[in-house]
């Protein structure tokens, strides 16, 4: 069983802590436990039911109705809102809630559930940008500098890794192809679903990959350069990057691999600012990813 202060729920459910205190007192919504010392905590279950609050008042619920629902009304009603496929760009909200509730509580069947019906309805491409992306950012994957929750960043993101390595694999190796990727992660970033993703369109495309994962040493890429010719490499920055390595990193792959595209995706506006400063093709959407393949086509 987990805990969460009220600056946990607030990061994880997009709510201010303000608010989550006025449905404390004027709704009994959440009845926080406290500690020996008195500090107020939440645990998994109070977690569940802020983010099915939030999902039925996103659908236009009110808070007043809401906190007459039973936990099982409630169960009834989200399950309602995850069901209407016709209308099921309208309801990642929900989804992306729910998948939030098998991460935090390790509840891997449900996961299991979630991506099936979500990449079912949306497809892996927009399951990725509309339900997966967001609840990584959600869980604080990319927020390194709070580390929010480790342990259930780890179990996420092993899960979803899984998952794009499976569909990965179900694709055919192309034996010739106009465009060849080779994509590595530097030697300071650990965070690669973003590339896995990346992986998963330039295969799905008929393009060559070389896949190098996370932690790559430069001289390690050097080689699989010479050996592999690419046409294209291609990284991500999720965690910080100290400016000076960063700026090192990039003068070295535009002046050692000059006949090569440098793709670069970087979701940081500082570190864009760097990034801009050399010769290297920004992947700033997976729109302009598919437009370079589409090139090739």
């Amino acid at each position: 069983m987990s805990s969460y202060s009220i600056r946990d729920l607030e990061r994880i459910s997009n709510t201010k802590a303000h608010t989550i205190r006025i449905w404390e007192q004027r709704y009994g919504l959440l009845t926080p436990e406290r500690t020996d010392t008195n500090v107020r905590f939440y645990d998994d279950e109070q977690l569940k039911k802020l983010l099915n609050v939030c999902t039925l008042l996103n659908h236009g619920m009110k808070i007043s109705r809401i906190s007459q629902l039973t936990r099982r009304q409630m169960t009834e009603e989200i399950d309602k809102i995850i069901a209407s496929s016709s209308q099921i760009e309208d309801n990642t909200e929900a989804i992306v809630n729910r998948a939030l509730i098998a991460a935090t509580t390790f509840d891997t069947f449900l996961f299991e559930e979630v991506f099936g019906d979500a990449t079912k309805k949306l497809g892996l491409r927009k399951a990725y940008e509309k339900v997966i992306y967001p609840l990584l950012v959600r869980t604080g994957l990319m927020w390194v500098k709070d580390d929010l929750l480790p342990s259930q960043e780890h179990f996420l993101s092993n899960l979803v890794r899984q998952k794009l390595f499976a569909a990965i694999d179900a694709l055919p190796l192309p034996e010739n192809s106009p465009q060849k990727w080779l994509l590595f992660l530097n030697e300071y970033e650990d965070h690669e679903i973003g590339l896995l993703f990346a992986h998963y369109l330039i295969r799905q495309r008929g393009q060559q990959v070389v896949y190098l994962g996370a932690r790559v040493p430069y001289p390690d890429l050097a080689n699989v350069v010479k050996q592999f010719q690419p046409t294209h490499i291609c990284s991500f920055f999720v965690s910080n990057q100290i400016s000076d390595q960063l700026d090192e990193l990039l003068r070295k792959l535009t002046t050692d691999f000059k006949q090569t595209t440098i793709c670069i995706s970087c979701g940081q506006p500082d570190m864009r600012e760097t990034i801009s400063r050399y010769k290297v093709t920004q992947i700033i959407s997976i729109d302009k990813l598919i437009e370079m393949l589409n090139y090739a086509e």
